[in-house]
């Protein structure tokens, strides 16, 4: 315990640990994928289904990340990791309506508006340039280093994709990325922080 209290002593380093855990990777991921399909699927507003992964990072984070913890971390910081859980699922919500305008419906009429000198696809690149920026946000404020990572694999495939991948090529491109680091992630957290058994009678 005094490992982890000398590890969240600051709010940034508090913060970082929290998101450690590889959850909003995961999420992301699988929010990525199901979009995905919407994609695929050429729907013209994302699904029902697609919106699913955002609502479950408060209930992970709860019942996988808090309690390898510890209570200390839960009773310095209770007010703090309502709104690390909030922010994450908002800026979601945003990307993804972003995305579903510029991939799924263009009600702007953007790719009418837009000259570009080669030809392409124009709402693979700009739903792309969304998403890299998005991840970005997350990189220099927490900071975690991996989203610099899928904001460079998201731009690529956008890049790819304008020229000559389909669209959900590089949504699911990226999503892979994000599930697999997450994958990882979460496997090293709960080595690093395992769950504190209760003793036995036997054992006090």
């Amino acid at each position: 315990m005094k490992e982890l209290e000398k590890k969240t002593q600051t709010f940034k380093d508090a913060l970082k640990l929290f998101h450690d855990d590889g959850v909003i990777d995961l999420i992301a991921g699988a929010t990525l994928i199901n979009f995905g399909f919407d994609v695929l699927n050429q729907s013209e507003t994302t699904s029902l289904f697609t919106w699913v992964p955002i609502l479950l990072i408060s209930s992970l984070k709860n019942k996988t990340t808090l309690p390898r913890l510890g209570k200390a971390f839960i009773d310095a910081n209770e007010t703090h990791i309502r709104k690390w859980t909030f922010f994450p699922a908002a800026g979601m919500i945003l990307v993804l309506v972003g995305l579903g305008i510029f991939i799924l419906s263009d009600p702007l009429k953007v790719k009418e508006m837009a000259v570009l000198p080669l030809p392409g696809n124009l709402h693979n690149l700009l739903s792309s340039f969304l998403l890299a920026l998005s991840l970005l946000i997350p990189a220099f404020w927490i900071p975690l280093k991996r989203f610099f990572i899928y904001s460079a694999t998201a731009f690529a495939a956008g890049l790819a994709g304008y020229f000559f991948l389909p669209n959900y090529v590089s949504v699911f491109l990226t999503a892979a990325v994000m599930t697999g680091l997450g994958v990882r992630l979460m496997i090293k957290f709960s080595k690093e922080h395992p769950l504190q058994t209760k003793k036995t009678n036997d054992e006090i």
